[in-house]
């Protein structure tokens, strides 16, 4: 039996929209992991990228050529309208500027599109956010924003271990962010959306600093993202219900690297870009360390959320980061703002 290909499309084509791994010849694999919406596309079996979109004619050419062997009749647009009305898409990608993903994602919705999958952050404002949860949920379109470690093994397996009880009840979460891009919306809302993942509870208020020289930075307006200078790094304490509480720190340094660290009554897991340990307690002072080892998973990263809504288009069930885990993460960052410019107050949650 012949299963049904989805017509997909793209808007928004730098980057995490288009971009195309480059394979290793010595590897005896059919593709590295895809790190952007085309190559997720690419490799999904029952996709067809029929139409891409972006504003800039010279990126749009850019990418019809870089995919020219793979997609040889692709067709380009800068009108994201025309586009929807001419290919009938099944999925969306929407990969733009933050500030634009509202308009785009309500548009997709009311064009026909069965699932969207949308960059992160959500939005750049609650309302926002709001309008594409409406306007996605009303005429039953699955939204699913693309918050990357949600479909990562190492993040799962840790969760997978929180949940089983084995190191008891969660205490606390630290994440730490360090490069010269640990802008707080751009990369921050990655490790505060993890926070959120792991709690499996409400958040109730948070405190903030920003960056030194944001005294005034009250409004995040995601036009661009590529200049780190206009975008602050951040710490902040977090208290969930149940008394969890989140330590999030990033700072920009020529230094690469993250590290997220959970807390448990009975032991902890440590996870860094060279790999992750659970440590155990036994008794009052023996410990015992060892590696956690991720399954091994057919679909990840942007090609795990593809897959997963074509699942559920299929099946049923819920997706695993939808409109509303990320408007809870873009309210935890939007209310860092506000306590940063009330002299690093405590802001009580849900904003009003």
């Amino acid at each position: 039996m012949l299963l049904p290909t989805y017509r997909a499309v793209i808007v928004g084509l730098t980057g995490i929209g288009a971009g195309r791994p480059t394979p290793d010849p010595s590897q005896p694999v059919y593709h590295p992991t895809p790190a952007s919406h085309a190559a997720a596309y690419h490799l999904h079996p029952r996709t067809a990228l029929v139409g891409v979109c972006d504003l800039r004619s010279e990126t749009l050419e850019t990418c019809q050529q870089r995919w020219q062997d793979v997609w040889p009749d692709l067709h380009g647009y800068t009108d994201f309208a025309q586009m929807l009305k001419t290919e009938k898409p099944d999925l969306v990608s929407i990969a733009t500027s933050d500030h634009a993903h509202a308009d785009l994602c309500v548009a997709a919705a009311q064009s026909g599109a069965r699932a969207i999958l949308c960059e992160k952050p959500i939005a750049t404002t609650l309302a926002d956010a709001d309008r594409m949860i409406d306007a996605t949920a009303s005429r039953g379109v699955l939204l699913s924003v693309e918050h990357t470690r949600r479909w990562d093994p190492l993040f799962l397996a840790a969760r997978q271990l929180i949940l089983s009880g084995e190191l008891g009840p969660l205490r606390t979460m630290v994440a730490e962010l360090f490069s010269p891009r640990a802008m707080l919306f751009r990369n921050g809302t990655h490790f505060i959306d993890l926070f959120n993942f792991f709690a499996g509870t409400t958040p109730q208020w948070v405190m903030a600093e920003l960056e030194e020289g944001f005294e005034d930075y009250r409004v995040y307006r995601g036009d661009g993202g590529r200049d780190p200078a206009l975008e602050p790094f951040a710490s902040a304490y977090i208290r969930y219900a149940g008394g969890i509480r989140a330590f999030f720190n990033s700072y920009k340094t020529a230094y690469p690297g993250s590290g997220f660290a959970l807390t448990c009554e009975e032991g902890s897991i440590r996870i860094s870009d060279l790999g992750a340990q659970v440590t155990k307690t036994h008794g009052n002072r023996e410990l015992w360390t060892r590696a956690l080892v991720p399954g091994t998973f057919l679909h990840t990263r942007q090609l795990g959320a593809v897959d997963e809504l074509i699942h559920l288009l299929e099946h049923g069930g819920e997706l695993i980061s939808p409109g509303q885990e990320a408007r809870k993460a873009l309210e935890l960052t939007l209310a860092m703002l506000v306590s940063h410019c009330r002299g690093n107050a405590r802001i009580d949650l849900p904003l009003h």
